[in-house]
């Protein structure tokens, strides 16, 4: 991007000064495209289904993204860890307004940084920006889950990246100049034993202001009788000059059942088989409470007790994902709480089929399993996953993304990914060929972002193949109105993670909750795209902020670029 069209575009994205539990007129910027032309005082209900045609389409050949994967293999790994392992992070880390990606593909070559130019063209900049190597100067360590977040508090995206395969993890400080530094050293995040870092999220558990750090560890050794300190919850003690990390898995209460649950199915004994954590106000108070997705039927809920330590209220009568490696977290009912979908394997096996994926409604703080109500349980192999509104209706969607090698309960090496889009009522249909959703493969990682800034969602798929790493879909529906939302939050959570933003046409509101979360091995930008179906405007739309402190913006015209202070900012 050019110096001019970063300055057009800092004049768009007009940044709004609010004042706590204040009421704003309607806010006028400039749209950023991708939606209908509206008059403007119309205000139209949200269409419970868009009837214009809807299309996603590759333009991955010509974007400047380009790669394989692959990791070597050392007597004692695990093989099936590098079969899935790697992943891709999300975010604008250079503050232009766009969302870049960085991609670690094990150690076939460097790690990636696609910096995002604009108009759908990336170009590959990690060399310059110190992070295509880790190990040695033409070296990398085996990475997996790869997450932009600012760690320390100054504005910027900083980068974690964990290790596998018994490598260690790192961390990345932003330096403000496109460039990041090695600061792993005595971060306490080098003290971490685990063998396998699959995944990771951040959010601030203990709400004293900075980002604390979420991690998976699937097939880590770990005694079931006394497993110690099992290495998922860090929390952040930075300062405005170092990034630390203390380990607090024990005294928050997570060690040792976030590793076990006796019934109904017992893991492989003695091993950790955690795959994708998130942060989220599952009973809508401030503190952000836990969500560890795991396979062989242990996925938890640990409710947050407000003081630092966390209670593990998981239901295995209702959490029977069995397989669970993805997760997805939005308010796909409208009904104002967070509900949860976590991708799992569908097969049959004797001649019945196992679980597949799961829906867990969110009524009151408590998951409900709707899933064979609502028609999303069939996908396949499932792994990462999004919960968007791929069609701006207003209607969340999901998409997740698929595939395995052959077993011999079924051969998942050329499954379809699934888009279950919502039909408005409560179901969903998988749409996903007619939308253009046509890849098949090996399919683990996904990012949903507005890559190009036209107010639409578009879905970038990773891949672990030796060749054609990633697949960009572009979102090319255009028929909906939008709001994009990104929030600036008081330091040192700027990115304003456990934020919630609610818009409200007529009777229907919509809920987003500003999350860095793991899709698994991935993630999607903190930049909220709520879609308007129809209307020309909101009737209202608010922020509450992580503190509490609450923005009414009252009315608010469709199809803008919202950038929106903290009260004290």
């Amino acid at each position: 991007m050019s110096e001019g069209e970063k300055i057009q575009f800092r004049f768009f994205s007009l940044r709004i000064r609010s004042v706590a539990a204040s009421v704003f007129g309607t806010v006028l910027l400039t749209s950023c495209g991708g939606g209908s032309s509206v008059p403007k005082n119309e205000t139209a209900p949200i269409p419970p289904v868009t009837q214009e045609p809807r299309l996603f389409r590759d333009i991955t050949s010509g974007s400047g993204i380009d790669f394989s994967v692959g990791f070597s293999e050392n007597p004692g790994d695990d093989a099936e860890v590098s079969f899935f392992a790697g992943g891709v992070a999300s975010g604008d880390y250079d503050d232009d307004g766009d969302i870049d990606m960085f991609v670690v593909r094990g150690d076939v070559g460097p790690n990636l940084l696609y910096r995002n130019d604009g108009n759908n063209a990336f170009a590959e900049v990690a060399g310059a920006a110190g992070l295509a190597f880790t190990k040695s100067a033409t070296e990398n360590y085996r990475h997996s889950g790869p997450m932009f977040a600012d760690i320390d508090g100054d504005g910027d995206l900083d980068l974690f990246i964990g290790g596998v395969q018994g490598d260690p993890c790192r961390v990345f400080a932003n330096n403000g100049d496109g460039t990041f530094t090695d600061v792993t050293s005595g971060s306490g995040l080098d003290a971490i034993g685990a063998r396998q870092t699959i995944s990771a999220a951040f959010g601030d558990y203990d709400l004293d202001g900075d980002l604390d750090l979420l991690v998976s560890h699937w097939r880590t050794e770990r005694s079931y009788d006394d497993p110690g300190d099992t290495e998922h919850l860090w929390r952040n003690d930075s300062t405005s000059t170092e990034i630390q990390f203390v380990s607090v898995s024990v005294e928050a209460g997570l060690s040792p059942s976030i590793i076990t649950l006796p019934d109904p199915f017992v893991p492989p004994s003695g091993l950790d088989v955690t795959f994708a954590p998130s942060f989220a106000r599952v009973n809508d108070d401030l503190y952000p409470d836990i969500l560890m997705v795991a396979d062989f039927n242990t996925t938890k809920v640990f409710m947050n007790n407000q003081d630092g330590t966390f209670s593990n209220v998981t239901d295995v009568d209702v959490l029977t994902d069995r397989n669970g490696m993805g997760s997805a977290l939005g308010d796909y009912d409208n009904d104002g709480d967070l509900d949860w979908f976590v991708t799992s394997i569908f097969r049959e096996t004797q001649g019945t089929f196992t679980n597949g994926n799961r829906l867990y409604r969110n009524d009151g703080g408590q998951f409900v399993d709707v899933t064979e109500a609502v028609g999303v349980a069939n996908g396949g192999w499932g792994w990462a996953a999004c919960l968007v509104d791929l069609d701006n209706d207003g209607h969340l969607d999901i998409y997740h993304t698929n595939g395995w090698r052959e077993v011999s309960d079924g051969d998942f090496s050329a499954d379809q990914d699934r888009a279950f889009v919502s039909d408005g009522a409560g179901g969903f249909s998988d749409r996903a060929t007619s939308l253009g959703f046509t890849g098949r493969g090996q399919g683990r990682g996904v990012v949903c972002a507005d890559f190009d800034r036209d107010g639409d969602v578009d879905v970038f798929v990773w891949k672990s193949e030796a060749t054609d790493g990633g697949t960009l879909y572009r979102n090319e529906t255009s028929v909906n109105n939008f709001l994009r939302v990104k929030l600036n939050g008081l330091p040192p959570n700027t990115g304003a993670a456990g934020a919630r933003i609610k818009s409200t046409v007529g009777a229907v509101s919509q809920l987003r909750e500003v999350a860095l979360n793991s899709n698994f091995i991935s993630q999607n930008p903190a930049v909220q795209i709520i879609g308007l179906g129809s209307a020309a405007q909101t009737d209202s739309l608010i922020i509450e902020w992580p503190d509490g402190r609450m923005t009414d913006m009252g009315v608010v015209d469709a199809n803008q670029n919202l950038l929106i202070d903290h009260p004290d900012l």
